[in-house]
């Protein structure tokens, strides 16, 4: 239990430190209502990876 803690902790920082970088990024010639949508995919990209990752180390 104490592992997924940390994960879960670990997921959140990172989240909140991505979400804090990307208000202080300049926007470019995209609008954003697509900058937001590549943002959200990449993330959820991501968590599968991570969600992937972890499943398999428990087997």
């Amino acid at each position: 239990m104490r592992m997924c803690t940390g994960f879960w902790f670990g997921m959140g920082a990172g989240l909140v430190a991505g979400a804090t970088a990307g208000m202080l990024m300049p926007y470019g010639k995209d609008p954003m209502k697509t900058q937001v949508g590549r943002s959200i995919h990449k993330l959820g990209v991501a968590v599968d990876h991570a969600v992937d990752s972890i499943v398999s180390e428990m087997r």
